[in-house]
């Protein structure tokens, strides 16, 4: 299962943190770099190092993230499409066992956008219902 996205309050903690952590930090390397000048270079390296690595860390995890995401979306257009290779062949003898592996398809597919994907889907019903009213129509127009 994909993790959940952090949420804004901890994210709003995390930079808050960061932001104090350099802050003591730059004013204690402020402080040693004033009593001796020397350190004035070892001082912006290590300042540019840390900063670099905040950097690094977030985006490998944005990249873990949307690697994730990317997965889910190949899982669900491969699983999509075969249950719907199922639906097109039972469309066309709509018999008593064609429209229960329809009724299976559809509830399949309805667990998989459920389970896998955030968000409201509809019912297995509504949308044999609307694969009727398509069906339907397309009769009518021809």
């Amino acid at each position: 299962m994909m993790r959940t996205i952090s949420s804004r309050r901890h994210s709003l903690f995390l930079a808050a943190s960061t932001f104090v952590l350099f802050l003591v930090f730059g004013y204690v390397s402020d402080l040693i770099v004033l009593r001796h000048s020397g350190w004035l270079i070892a001082d912006g390296l290590i300042m540019a190092t840390a900063a670099g690595l905040v950097v690094l860390f977030y985006e490998r995890e944005r990249g873990r993230l949307l690697s994730e995401k990317l997965r889910v979306i190949r899982d669900m257009n491969s699983f999509v499409r075969n249950e719907l290779q199922i639906l097109y062949a039972s469309t066309e003898h709509l018999e008593k066992t064609r429209v229960s592996a329809i009724e299976h398809s559809v509830a399949r597919i309805d667990w998989a956008l459920r389970e896998l994907l955030p968000g409201h889907h509809p019912s297995p019903a509504a949308v044999v219902k609307n694969i009727g009213e398509s069906k339907d129509n397309a009769e009518r127009s021809a």
